[in-house]
């Protein structure tokens, strides 16, 4: 089963996650850009679903922070974020995002970019 982390401020976000994704994938959340990558270090996800604006350290930041790191570089991102302005999604993709969706979030628009990007 391939395994998605996602990192979120918000916790109803991560838990609208968890039940979008029970069941097909394997879910992992945490709740912030530093726990984020201290759970990659110990396990590379298939996927990460990294929300923007998160306090101590941003999404952009922890995307950056992937993209240098050669056992990370390739791994697939999706920017989940309630930012939604072409300036903020332009620079999500900069940063190395694979797609950037927005919030409020559907389910099926989930659900697509993951089969997209990792299969079912």
């Amino acid at each position: 089963m391939k395994y998605i982390l996602a990192a979120d401020d918000e916790p109803m976000n991560l838990e609208i996650m968890e039940i979008i994704l029970r069941g097909n994938y394997e879910y992992h959340a945490v709740e912030n850009g530093i726990e984020c990558l201290k759970s990659i270090e110990k396990r590379i996800p298939d996927l990460l679903l990294l929300d923007l604006a998160m306090p101590g350290m941003d999404g952009l930041e922890v995307c950056k922070e992937l993209r240098n790191n050669e056992k990370t570089k390739k791994l697939p991102i999706v920017m989940v974020s309630g930012c939604a302005s072409k300036e903020y999604v332009s620079n999500g993709f900069k940063a190395g995002v694979n797609d950037y969706i927005t919030k409020p979030f559907n389910p099926e628009q989930v659900l697509k970019v993951v089969k997209k990007l990792i299969g079912s």
